[in-house]
């Protein structure tokens, strides 16, 4: 399967359902075992990119860095569904928290 053929919108919306906690058979059975391999490698880019965004911590409360990260990100990946902004706005903020 071929990084074309992946939602990466999909892949970030399944890998983050259950996080922090693991959430790879289902990942694994909904993508398949190779597909799962190079709908990861998608998903960490994204969350790589979507963590060393800066958010200004004078300014922002951990909420309002969360949704300037959704909007940083909805910027850089216009494709991405609202549901996966989402996720990845959650998942920034569990991890600077």
């Amino acid at each position: 399967m071929s990084s074309t053929d992946i939602d990466a919108s999909d892949a970030i919306v399944v890998y983050l359902r259950r996080y922090p906690g693991k959430n790879d058979e289902e990942f694994q059975a909904h993508f398949g075992v190779e597909g799962a391999t190079t709908a990861l490698e998608q998903v960490r880019l994204i969350l790589d990119e979507a963590i060393k965004i800066q958010p200004d911590w004078n300014r922002m409360s951990l909420n309002d860095a969360g949704d300037y990260v959704e909007a940083v990100m909805h910027e850089r990946h216009p494709e991405l569904s609202r549901q996966a902004l989402e996720a990845i706005g959650n998942y920034f903020t569990y991890l600077v928290r």
